[in-house]
This record gives structure tokens, sequence and C-alpha cells, in this order.
């Protein structure tokens, strides 16, 4: 499976009409040769998607915070519970639910990681 099938309404058109071509044409000849100009089609698309996503102007700070997510909520997480415990206070029940509340819906949110 490609990337280009990953987004749903691509992926699905081509992997269905491939599906639907290979139960209806009985002919190996005529399905391979539809079977390639839907292949071309599909590399044409991911070219077109491709070059879209790289005319796309983006702000460089924002998208490093964004990938940065989970390592800057894990990073500031500990520096809270580093200055609580240098300060003496309890970690509680709500107080780590809270702390941890932040990167568990970050993680709920994004899914797991690669």
């Amino acid at each position: 499976m490609s990337w280009l099938e990953a987004i749903p309404l691509i992926g699905d058109l081509f992997k269905g009409t491939t599906d639907i071509i290979k139960e209806v044409v009985v002919d190996k000849d005529a399905q391979n040769k539809i079977l390639e100009s839907l292949d071309i089609l599909r590399m044409t698309v991911a070219k077109e998607v491709y070059v879209a996503e790289l005319n796309t102007k983006t702000i460089p700070w924002i998208d490093a915070v964004h990938k940065m997510g989970r390592q800057i909520l894990n990073a500031s997480t500990m520096g809270i519970v580093f200055v609580l415990l240098m300060y003496d206070k309890e970690i509680t029940g709500p107080v780590a639910l809270i702390l941890g509340g932040g990167n568990a819906v970050y993680q709920f949110v994004k899914g797991k990681g690669k």
C-alpha cells in the first residue's frame, strides 16, 4: 500500500477501481493495459500532491514546535515535578492528574509515535 492510498478519498478511489477492474475485465491483456493506465494516473496524482506539499508555505518555528510536541510536554512535566520536589511540595493525585493530563490528551489525539 502506498502513502497515497492512505489518503481516504484518493486511496479508496484507486483501490476500489483496481478491484472492480480485476473482477470485471476478463481479458488479461486489456486488464493489464487498464491497470497500467490507472497506475500512471495514480503516480501523476501522487506527483501533484507532492508538488503541492512542497509549495505550501510554512512557518519554520511552528513546524519545529509541532514536531517536538511530545518532547516539549515530557520535558516540561519533568521540570515541573523537579521544581515541586525541590520546594518540598507534595504531589497528590489531583496534581499528578493535572501534570499528566496534557500529555495523555496529546497522546490520545496524535496517536502513538513512530
